[in-house]
């Protein structure tokens, strides 16, 4: 039984033994099959390394030129189309015109022996370039991918070129010269509305006027076309659209516009002066249909100042000179300058004593050629023997300024400070165009002498805007409207963005006095101190003004006129506003250039504005009788 046991034992042992044997056998085996393994792959990263390498070494410049090539013409910036800015009736007045940039790419020129010469001589037999330019740009800026050679070329200019380039079987190594997408902003009418308008410059966008105040609007988004080079060296390619900017359309009538500007630049032709300005607008919305000054500059090339001055001028000009004249020539005047109104705001001090009361309709007023207004300060009449016993009405036709001082010592200084306020004036009016000056007027505790000068327009300073705006509210009934001269901001397909409404922004008077003032500004032309503005057959209503400039005594005088027709029923009002006009004393005195000039624009506005003679309802000529009516369309 024991051996048997033994036996056992042994039996086990030797099997133990021999299955340990055999299990390190089979371990060897594995680890000799993975070190074959280790040694293969080992053998075969050496060799891809060497391919790599091999590669690399023999054509790595023309793999590399490939890789860039694909990122130069594929990785582009695509701009936005600038919005246009459009007068009323469909007119573009600015908009922007797709032009192209030559662009040079040395470092793929270099790239290959075989490109250079085939695209240089290409270059130099489409457009205007020599060859000693562009070897010089190749020398001296190898490593460069972009070099502006030519920009704001036309599509016709560069159709030739692209051509060559096109034809890929006999011009297959004109390589390192592409176009760049660009706009340059074009106005069709150079000058026309010059201030209103303003210019943009694709640097810096709108810089003044409308191109300015919208320059959010009318700006877009750039777009782009990106992508990458998969493992055989195709581009992947993804464009992102540009987003261009909105339109503009404004309440300027071309034809409005048109009209103004011709008779300012007759009027500055023949006698000169150092601004002047005239403004259309209609008094029951607040629509700006015709804002013009003069002197005018090219929208195209505002920069040019060889319209204003001379050459040897010029030259003598240092950089801040030339900046001071250029703001100076940009500046609008309807808005940016301010002056004393004289009397053109007599009517405003006639009007806020009537609201309060402190005269009626029936007063009458005496002139003896000057007024007391303390014991040490008198104050003279334009007509310096009086214009004796006046009734209300004759105190405007007669533009008297003794009786507006009586009438404005009756209002009190406080009053008339706040129907200053009320009309506008000292205030910003927020018309929709930049850089508006508030004007300046005396506190409401002013002194007697202050209160007598204001009263006839002197003595405080406003600007055009707000003289139209105020003006408007005397004679529509008492409603002072925003003044705007956009009417709303559209997409290109038409989709309205925003529109500008007509606001009324407060009630001024009441509609009887209105209709008072306006029955006495009808007479005023009729047969007061305005009746050279006159045009026979129409109906009306108007007041000149002459103010003398500060330092006073210099014989310098800004002279006016604010009219609007018909008298009853106002469609349009006009003023007119020149600035040291070049003509004698006696004519400033007695408003001559300006109601001629005024006389002159109103002979082409009224028919075109649809006012019909009061007597046979059919549009009249003022120098030749009756005429067709204008074949345009009517205002909105």
């Amino acid at each position: 039984m024991t051996n048997n046991r033994i036996n056992r034992s042994n039996e086990t042992r030797n099997t133990r033994r021999q299955k340990k044997r055999k299990s390190k056998t089979v371990l060897r085996k594995i680890k000799k099959k993975i070190a074959i393994v280790f040694f293969l792959v080992g053998l075969l990263f050496f060799a891809l390394a060497t391919k790599i390498f091999l590669i690399n070494h023999e054509d790595g410049d023309k793999y590399s030129k490939q890789v860039l090539d694909h990122q130069q013409y594929t990785s582009t910036v695509l701009p936005y189309k600038r919005g246009q800015i459009i007068d009323r009736n469909g007119t573009i007045l600015a908009y922007s015109e797709k032009v192209y940039n030559l662009i040079l790419d040395p470092k793929i020129i270099l790239s290959d022996d075989q490109y250079k010469e085939p695209t240089l001589n290409a270059l130099i037999k489409c457009f205007d370039l020599k060859i000693e330019d562009l070897e010089n740009i190749i020398a001296t800026k190898p490593d460069s991918h972009y070099e502006k050679l030519l920009k704001n070329l036309t599509g016709d200019q560069i159709a030739a070129f692209k051509e060559l380039i096109a034809d890929t079987e006999k011009n297959p190594n004109i390589k390192g010269a592409w176009f760049e997408d660009s706009y340059v902003r074009k106005y069709p009418f150079s000058s026309l509305a010059c201030d209103a308008l303003g210019f943009a410059t694709p640097s810096t966008g709108g810089e003044i006027g409308l191109e300015s105040y919208y320059n959010e609007n009318l700006s877009g988004t750039d777009g782009v076309t990106y992508g990458y080079v998969d493992e055989n060296l195709d581009i992947e390619k993804t464009t992102k659209d540009p987003i261009d900017g909105d339109n503009i359309i404004t309440t300027i009538d071309f034809s409005v516009q048109s009209i103004i500007e011709k008779h300012l630049k007759a009027f500055n032709t023949t006698y000169g002066s150092k601004n002047s300005a005239i403004i259309v607008m209609n008094p029951n919305n607040g629509e700006i249909l015709g804002m013009a000054s003069y002197p005018v500059f090219d929208l195209n090339n505002p920069r040019d100042l060889t319209g204003q001055y001379t050459a040897d001028q010029l030259a003598k000009m240092s950089d801040q000179d030339t900046n001071t004249a250029l703001y100076s020539l940009w500046s609008n005047f309807s808005v940016s300058n301010i002056f004393e109104p004289g009397s053109t705001f007599k009517p405003f001090t006639v009007t806020a004593a009537l609201e309060q009361n402190a005269i009626t309709t029936s007063d009458t007023f005496i002139c003896k050629g000057y007024q007391e207004v303390t014991a040490t300060n008198s104050i003279k009449c334009w007509l310096t023997s009086g214009h004796g016993t006046e009734t209300l009405e004759q105190t405007l036709m007669n533009s008297c300024n003794p009786a507006m001082m009586q009438i404005a010592a009756k209002l009190g200084a406080a009053s008339f400070s706040d129907y200053q306020a009320r009309f506008g004036f000292g205030q910003k009016t927020g018309i929709d165009l930049p850089s508006e000056e508030a004007g300046i007027v005396k506190p409401a505790d002013m002194s007697a002498v202050d209160l007598a000068s204001n009263a006839f327009g002197q003595n405080f300073d406003v600007n055009m805007v707000q003289m139209v705006a105020g003006f408007s509210s005397l004679i529509n009934g008492g409603n002072y409207y925003l003044p705007h001269i956009v009417k709303r901001v559209e997409k290109n397909n038409g989709q309205v963005v925003k529109s500008i409404d007509s606001t009324l922004v407060r009630q001024t008077i009441t509609k009887s006095t209105s209709d008072t003032i306006k029955q006495y500004l009808k007479a005023t032309v009729d047969e007061g101190t305005a009746k050279k503005a006159k045009i026979q057959g129409y109906s009306i209503g108007g007041k000149t003004g002459t103010a003398e400039k500060y330092p006073r005594g210099n014989d310098k005088y800004v002279i006016s006129f604010m009219g609007f027709a018909p008298a009853e029923n106002p469609k349009f009002i006009i003023y007119v506003v020149i600035d040291e006009p070049s003509v004698s004393k006696a004519e400033i005195g007695s408003s001559a250039p300006v109601v001629t000039l005024s006389n002159q624009v109103l002979a082409d506005l009224l028919p075109y504005m649809n006012v019909f003679n009061d007597t046979d309802d059919a549009p009249v000529d003022a120098n030749n009788g009756p005429v067709e009516a204008y074949s345009s369309s009517p205002l909105n």
